[in-house]
């Protein structure tokens, strides 16, 4: 079977995943930039879409300076291809804008035709990740809800497995969703990561019949730090770092995870799915 289990709306397989997770402080961000450079280095031609509407970081924790963000595109002043950058290992990036209360209230007409605008910039893409905001407000769960695939992050901590669930048993109630990757971040081993999953999987298993999919862990370790102070990526700058190796491995437990009874699709998927919830 062909490597690929989701359709664009051009020539071109088009795969969308969504980085969540319902805690703030839980290493989201530093999983989607990390996952979209591991995916570059595996000659994927990655987009990067930062949609933390009001406090997007992206760009902060790649050193990257972008002159425009989505602010200027909603208030007409370019179009979406304008603002976007180039990252390490020629990934684009979508910057959003850090700190602007309204951006994070986007209408639902709005966030509809921030998704019809992406149509121009996925033609040449093979990976589109979106880093989702904390929380479980109306848009971070539209977002969500409108990639092929979700991966919610959780760590070995009550209000974060708490969060990670809420946010799981929404899209399943709200939008059918019942299927979903997890990642343990932040954990001490292996061993640790996978009992944090099951006791995740244990207690989500009696209120919601869904299918977790354990993708793996990141271990907490110093370079995290040290690369977030250089602004750079861990995978790029620290590749024998244990957390490196981690996201690596992740990177390619992504890649290898589909699931062929699903209604794929690309830009468009993602557009029709965002439709549907706004309406």
């Amino acid at each position: 079977m062909e490597d690929t289990h989701y359709i664009s709306n051009s020539s071109k397989a088009l795969r969308i995943i969504s980085i969540t997770g319902g805690k703030g402080g839980i290493g989201k961000t530093t999983l989607s930039v990390n996952l979209a450079v591991a995916f570059a280095k595996l000659k994927k031609k990655v987009l990067l879409f930062d949609a933390d509407l009001g406090l997007a970081n992206v760009d902060v924790m790649l050193g990257l300076h972008p002159v425009r963000t989505l602010h200027d595109v909603f208030s007409g002043e370019c179009e979406l291809a304008d603002i976007c950058i180039r990252g390490p290992h020629d990934i684009k990036i979508i910057p959003s804008a850090s700190g602007m209360q309204k951006m994070a209230d986007l209408s639902s007409a709005q966030s509809v035709e921030l998704i019809r605008s992406f149509s121009s910039l996925t033609d040449n893409i093979d990976v589109m990740i979106i880093d989702l905001a904390s929380g479980i407000s109306n848009q971070v769960m539209d977002f969500t809800h409108a990639a092929q695939d979700i991966i919610v992050t959780i760590c070995n901590d009550p209000s974060s497995l708490m969060d990670g669930y809420a946010v799981i048993k929404i899209l399943h109630q709200k939008y059918a969703r019942s299927r979903f990757g997890i990642v343990v971040n932040k954990v001490k081993s292996p061993a640790e990561g996978y009992q944090v999953f099951s006791k995740f999987q244990d207690v989500t298993a009696k209120f919601i019949s869904i299918n977790l999919n354990y993708l793996g862990y990141v271990p907490q370790d110093d370079y995290i730090s040290l690369a977030a102070r250089e602004r750079v990526a861990i995978v790029d700058k620290f590749p024998q770092a244990s957390s490196a190796i981690a996201i690596n491995n992740l990177c390619q437990g992504i890649h290898r995870w589909r699931d062929e009874n699903s209604v794929m699709g690309g830009i468009q998927f993602f557009f029709d799915r965002l439709v549907k919830s706004a309406t």
